[in-house]
């Protein structure tokens, strides 16, 4: 166990697990769980993985040549029970990483699996399958650079936790667009793609904006906008933020400039 003094406001930590030649290894646990139920934990998430994938999936060859991320490669599982805790519960996220040195022609074909499960309290549980649809896109953001076993680094293990910790500790804003029909997409990254209107959830502030970022939506798409945003704001943020109105371009942009997102433009 290491580094638990950095305790999550909701995640405990992680776990984080790769397959080796010999079998499940624990390179990196920030959590309170002990080395035996680690590795108990890593056995029994390499069982659910292997039964899922099968022999599925693409080669490190092939994924080189995808010109963009994808979240082809990246499952998740969960809420998982956790060895010997009957009060805690992880979440599961799978990927692959280039094998440097294999004794097994299939490791160096498809890659060396890794699993990253993130430890919380199971009465933490609704909160977590809320945000259920965030948590591989995100993960798939802040993991673009590991890619390698040589990238399997403390230090960047260790940061990778910390930023796992960031989304469920309220800190990072989430942004929303709403597709024609109302439903609202969560949008992940730095640079995010134009619409006619974007809701930013700030729990820092207790808001959730609403940029019109279309200057004049006609009142039927106004009103699906209001309508999207208090739904969204009751079933996903138990109505704790104030829904404001943003219509100023130069309070957007402060806004934008402030999260550190830019809005692709229009072509």
């Amino acid at each position: 166990m290491i580094g638990f003094e950095s305790q999550k406001e909701h995640l405990l930590g992680i776990v984080f697990v790769t397959f080796e030649d010999t079998g499940p290894a624990v390179p990196y646990n920030d959590t309170p769980l002990t080395d035996e139920q680690t590795l108990t934990l890593a056995v029994e998430g390499m069982t659910i993985v292997g039964l899922d994938e099968g022999s599925s999936g693409k080669t490190m060859e092939e994924k080189k040549k995808q010109m963009f991320d994808t979240m082809d490669d990246k499952k998740s599982f969960g809420p998982l029970p956790v060895p010997g805790e009957p009060s805690l519960r992880a979440v599961a996220i799978t990927f692959d990483v280039e094998a440097e040195a294999s004794t097994d022609d299939r490791i160096l074909e498809y890659g060396r699996k890794c699993i990253l499960f993130l430890l919380f309290k199971e009465d933490y549980t609704r909160e977590i399958l809320d945000a259920y649809g965030l948590i591989k896109p995100y993960f798939s953001v802040i993991v673009r650079d590991i890619t390698s076993e040589k990238d399997l680094t403390f230090a960047n293990l260790q940061d990778l936790s910390k930023k796992m910790g960031m989304l469920f500790s309220g800190k990072l804003p989430r942004i929303f667009t709403l597709l024609e029909d109302g439903q609202p997409k969560e949008l992940i990254g730095k640079k995010i793609p134009a619409g006619d209107v974007f809701l930013v959830a700030d729990k820092n502030k207790s808001t959730l904006s609403i940029l019109f970022y279309h200057p004049d939506p006609t009142v039927w798409r106004r009103r699906q906008i209001y309508k999207s945003a208090s739904e969204l704001n009751s079933s996903v943020f138990r109505n704790k933020l104030k829904v404001i109105s943003v219509t100023e371009i130069a309070e957007m942009s402060k806004i934008l400039d402030r999260l550190n997102v830019s809005i692709e433009k229009i072509h």
